[in-house]
């Protein structure tokens, strides 16, 4: 009779473990789908509508950035809150309440906004704090739950969504603004992405441990399964220990991280921020321009699974100082060769280097601290980096509002991106207290 029991997950009747399919690949799809639909036709999707609404507004670039670097500071101040639902509540219900909130803001930016303070209040704080709440700390943690050796490779897949959706929105939005001649079209659009991401959340499943399942689909006391099934062995470092955040924080690997983290987050912000304006002031017609961010997009999508897959294989600190490298100099290309073709090329690459780096920020937390505290350091991470990130949609809307040009924004990119080679080389896996006095 054991054996037929039924078992039920969150008020959803489950078939026993035994009979039930591996649900972490359930799980990646779905997040897979719903990045697609949320992430590329809301994050990705600013890039096209953004520049519709400074033109048709008349808006000055720095005042009107200033929603996106608030967005980028509500999400870090909401953070906590977010890590705290998660651990009460579970990853379901903190993404789908997320989900909700981002539609509620498309729909009242589309109705109401006419000033540029309103869209400062929805974009910069509504939909900046439910952007934490359907963040990466939803999706990385349920692939942290569900998969171990195998963890990289899974988020790089899982990731690729976001970046697919947004290269697939470009020339939807601009298409659908240009029949209908507003961008208030463009974010109607969005919106119904949105809400078809709201239904796909009802099916995510928590942790393996709901279902009777485990990491990788491995039953840890069962030796049967193990020499059963093929066991992927970590070729890279894993922590033995959960780390605390004090320790964690005595660790100079962290900052050395955040130098990392902060970086390439902030160049693609300015890129998809600003990246529009820039080539239309270099000369490039809008259809160009388009194409230009989509190579950024289609370069973060595709770079996302090989270094997830290169990231199980490889060294994090010899990887990531690679993909900074040749961040850096697609960063310069951008600034120094102002031809169509070039400019496509160096958005390819900077896009795939961003998208690679998305993928392997959070498999290095899991990694050096702890596949059990990576929510609880994600949450506090969270609120220091993004006041930094947050700098560069404004910093550079000012910086042109300025002096005219965009050319000291790319010398602070430039450096910071020097700064975070070197922090990439110099990162090495920490050792915990444990171990270091056994030695």
């Amino acid at each position: 009779m054991a054996s037929t029991q039924v078992t039920r997950d969150e008020g959803r009747p489950s078939i026993p473990a035994k009979h039930r399919k591996f649900y972490g690949w359930n799980n990646a799809a779905l997040l897979f789908f719903i990045q697609f639909a949320s992430s590329g036709f809301v994050t990705y999707a600013y890039a096209a509508v953004f520049p519709a609404m400074v033109v048709a507004m008349d808006w000055d670039r720095g005042d009107a950035s200033i929603a996106h670097s608030l967005n980028f500071l509500m999400i870090g101040i909401a953070y906590p809150v977010t890590g705290w639902m998660i651990g009460k509540w579970g990853v379901r219900f903190t993404l789908t309440t997320g989900l909700m909130l981002v539609l509620i803001g498309l729909l009242l930016t589309v109705l109401l906004v006419t000033q540029v303070w309103h869209w400062i209040l929805i974009w910069g704080f509504l939909i900046g704090a439910a952007g934490a709440l359907a963040g990466p700390l939803c999706w990385h943690t349920v692939v942290i739950h569900w998969f171990d050796a195998r963890r990289a490779t899974v988020l790089g897949i899982m990731l690729t969504g976001s970046a697919l959706g947004g290269f697939v929105a470009q020339p939807v939005l601009m298409g659908v603004m240009d029949s209908f001649g507003t961008w208030q079209s463009g974010w109607l659009v969005s919106a119904a992405a949105v809400g078809a991401a709201v239904l796909l959340t009802r099916f995510i499943i928590n942790r393996p441990h709901d279902i009777g399942q485990y990491p990788d689909d491995i039953d840890p006391r069962d030796a049967k399964d193990r020499n059963q099934k093929s066991i992927p062995t970590a070729r890279t470092y894993r922590s033995a220990h959960n780390w605390t955040l004090k320790e964690v924080f005595r660790s100079y690997a962290v900052y050395l991280a955040m130098i990392i983290s902060i970086t390439y987050l902030g160049v693609g912000t300015f890129l998809l921020t600003h990246g529009a304006l820039y080539f239309s002031d270099i000369g490039i017609s809008s259809l160009q321009t388009a194409s230009i961010i989509s190579m950024f997009i289609l370069g973060n999508g595709m770079g996302r699974m090989p270094a997830g897959w290169l990231g199980d294989r490889i060294e994090l600190r010899w990887l990531m100082a690679a993909i900074m490298t040749a961040m850096l100099i697609g960063f310069i290309m951008l600034w120094a060769l102002q031809y169509p073709l070039t400019l496509a090329l160096s958005a390819f690459i900077l896009g795939s280097c961003y998208g690679g780096l998305f993928a392997l920020t959070p498999a290095l937390t899991s990694n050096f601290f702890g596949q059990g505290s990576f929510a609880k350091i994600n949450s506090v991470l969270a609120p220091l980096l993004l006041p930094f990130v947050a700098i560069a949609p404004a910093g550079a809307g000012y910086i042109f509002d300025i002096y005219g040009s965009y050319d000291r924004a790319f010398m602070i990119g430039t450096i910071l991106l020097i700064m975070s080679v070197i922090a990439a080389v110099c990162l090495k896996p920490p050792r915990h207290m444990t171990v270091a006095n056994t030695v």
